[in-house]
């Protein structure tokens, strides 16, 4: 048994993912309808590679269930998924040695949370 997912980690870490890949899905979105040089640009990729962040960080033969845990997620705000996304890696045990990267998620969903806020999210 994978005493890491017992307590949840995986799927918790796949809802992280989950929260990420649509938070930069939307952001790119308003990016495509803004300048060439909108802010938008910067917080989009810094969204999408803490996606890749969460995503590294699951085992390779990890699925994300077949049920979705995470209903509705185009009808919230970018800052409302990263600000979810951040909450859910308050219960990781990231001194576990398959997580030792998480803190550095948890630093940079913090900076992105900072920077949604102040571009209007």
């Amino acid at each position: 048994m994978d005493t890491l997912n017992a307590d949840g980690t995986w799927d918790c870490l796949g809802s992280i993912a989950q929260l990420l890949h649509q938070a930069a899905a939307q952001v790119w979105s308003d990016a495509d309808e803004a300048t060439p040089n909108s802010p938008l640009h910067d917080l989009g990729l810094g969204v999408y590679l803490a996606h890749s962040q969460a995503s590294a960080l699951l085992p390779d033969d990890y699925e994300l269930p077949d049920d979705d845990p995470l209903p509705n997620l185009e009808e919230r705000t970018p800052l409302q998924l990263l600000t979810e996304a951040e909450e859910l890696t308050r219960p990781l045990p990231l001194h576990q040695p398959d997580l030792v990267h998480g803190s550095q998620l948890v630093v940079d969903l913090c900076d992105l949370i900072r920077e949604a806020r102040g571009l209007g999210y």
